[in-house]
């Protein structure tokens, strides 16, 4: 079995070859101070990854692996602030602010609720401004054919791709 130090080191490797070189400069986005971006995703029945990011205003990635992840404890490294700009972007983009707090039951909207599904909790605070959300990937769409609501499940997705979580979890 392989220890966590050298997982360790294997991560920030591949994250130090990726955000090499993008330092700031003035002609990148400005990102507001209080900036603080969190994602967390939980098991499921099943192997489903279970891990959580906590991106800062300074662009500090705080990654902990949990279950089936190929990065177990805690890895630190920081991206650019145009990729930050970029995740602001995409909570902008998803309307956010204007979700509900929840989405984990039929109260919350959800059309259909099915059992031993993952769940996602997403935050941000930026410019004064706070919000929270739970979401449960049992959160059918119509018979199933989305988590519900999409707009919200592709956030998700689109901050660990931004992040570039996959080279930690698979």
């Amino acid at each position: 079995m392989i220890g966590a130090g050298p997982i360790l080191l294997f991560w920030l490797s591949l994250s130090f070859a990726s955000w090499h070189g993008q330092s700031q400069t003035l002609s990148e986005p400005s990102v507001p101070s209080d900036t603080l971006i969190s994602l967390r995703r939980t098991g499921c029945f099943g192997s489903c990854p279970d891990y959580s990011l906590t991106i800062t205003a300074d662009g500090i990635v705080t990654f902990e692996g949990r279950l089936y992840v190929r990065v177990k404890g805690v890895a630190r490294n920081r991206m650019s602030r145009e990729k930050l700009r970029m995740l602001i972007e995409e909570f902008e983009i998803a309307k956010y602010f204007s979700l509900n707090d929840s989405y984990e039951t039929e109260k919350d909207g959800c059309p259909e609720v099915w059992t031993d599904y993952p769940a996602t909790f997403t935050s941000i605070r930026v410019n004064g401004k706070s919000k929270s959300i739970s979401h449960y990937y049992g959160c059918q769409g119509g018979e199933g054919s989305f988590v519900y609501p999409n707009s919200l499940t592709e956030l998700e997705s689109r901050i660990d791709e931004i992040v570039g979580t996959k080279r930690s979890i698979k």
